[in-house]
């Protein structure tokens, strides 16, 4: 027997890919959306103060930054969870056998 031969074991690669490409695509709109606003905006949000500076300075400066980091985190936490379901799958999977 294959392992990727019957339609069960099929539907799950198939299922982990779409939520792996979901988290993907999801993170890519929050980093376009972190890298592209305060600089189409900076104008517009010059106006706006943190702690006396001016929001796209604090974006540039150090919001940005932790967005990324923050994307990242999300990332390995999102695939942590989409592994330990694959994970679970195929134990339950290998005792059915």
């Amino acid at each position: 027997m294959t392992p990727n031969g019957t339609p069960k074991v099929r539907n799950r690669a198939s299922s982990y890919w779409r939520g792996n490409v979901m988290l993907i695509l999801c993170l890519l709109c929050v980093w376009l959306l972190v890298s592209f606003v305060p600089v189409f905006f900076a104008r517009a949000l010059s106006g706006l103060y943190i702690f006396d500076w001016p929001f796209p300075f604090w974006m540039a400066a150090f919001g940005a930054q932790f967005c990324f980091l923050l994307i990242i985190g999300l990332y390995a936490w999102g695939m942590d969870s989409l592994d330990g379901r694959e994970r679970r799958a195929r134990r339950d999977r290998d005792r059915e056998i």
